[in-house]
């Protein structure tokens, strides 16, 4: 079942808006707020009886992909594959006292990119560790642009892998970020059923899969029109807010840790798949 998700999701992989091209969205503040009210609400009802759950799913869906064509363009990627960042990520790591000696990054094909040795590593040896200045965590987010909301919402207060995704949201609208090289090396899309054409979530209507499918999705649309009214109320000054920008930080950060927020499949943190 696994392998043919995978090649379900390979086809309909999501990928964000170019940077740069001078693409914007010229949708009303209000007319978005709207959408976003009416998504918030949909998603905060209870969960539907047995056989409702699918009509749900299409409703959410369907106010999902009007937010994201008005959207369209909001979102800030890299040119280029992000294997040609490597080098500039591994310098970066070198100059900032990581290790860098003895592996290598390579493409495992199916297994997606990872670490492979260039030398005989003994049993025990230390041969890989990142200084803890190089690592993203709550108290860089908290000494960041972050730090007013973080100080005055209870949920960033409470979850710091929200916080984290919010952190790095932010660091990559940043030309300027630190972490720059890092985010750089970062996956784009995903073949994970979040990001399935409805279609092909229908697939998955006759497995034990498809109530956690509906679940993951409509917590992470109920978290992000939560998350976009504060921003708005609070005047944080973020220049991606968009729902694929929302959905690929969270899914970077594996914000599975309170089903009741939001519930997304298990991401290693940080990984190269």
């Amino acid at each position: 079942m696994a392998t043919s998700c995978q090649k379900m999701g390979k086809k309909s992989r999501v990928k964000t808006q170019k940077s740069g091209t001078g693409a914007t969205a010229t949708v009303s503040p209000k007319e978005m707020l709207n959408l976003i009210s009416e998504l918030l609400q949909k998603c905060s009802s209870p969960t539907p009886g047995p056989g409702k759950e699918w009509e749900e799913y299409v409703q959410i869906r369907a106010l999902v992909e009007k937010i994201r064509k008005k959207q369209k363009g909001l979102s800030v990627t890299f040119e280029g594959k992000r294997e040609d960042y490597f080098p500039d990520l591994i310098k970066w790591a070198a100059a900032n006292g990581a290790s860098t000696d003895g592996f290598e990054l390579v493409n495992f094909k199916e297994e997606g990119f990872g670490l492979r040795a260039t030398r005989e590593i003994k049993a025990e040896e230390l041969f890989l560790w990142v200084p803890r200045k190089l690592l993203m965590t709550v108290e860089s987010a908290k000494n960041s642009v972050l730090g007013a909301l973080y100080s005055q919402d209870r949920i960033l207060q409470a979850m710091g892998n929200i916080t984290l995704a919010f952190h790095l949201l932010c660091e990559r609208a940043n030309p300027s970020s630190f972490w720059l090289p890092y985010i750089q090396t970062l996956p784009s899309e995903y073949d994970t059923p979040l990001y399935f054409e409805e279609d092909e979530v229908q697939h998955l209507q006759s497995t034990q899969a498809i109530h956690d499918v509906f679940s993951q999705y409509k917590n992470t649309a109920r978290q992000y029109a939560y998350f976009y009214k504060v921003i708005q109320m609070r005047k944080l000054r973020l220049r991606e807010m968009a729902w694929l920008a929302y959905s690929s930080t969270a899914k970077w950060q594996n914000l599975d840790q309170n089903p009741g927020l939001l519930t997304l499949n298990p991401v290693h943190f940080p990984s190269y798949h």
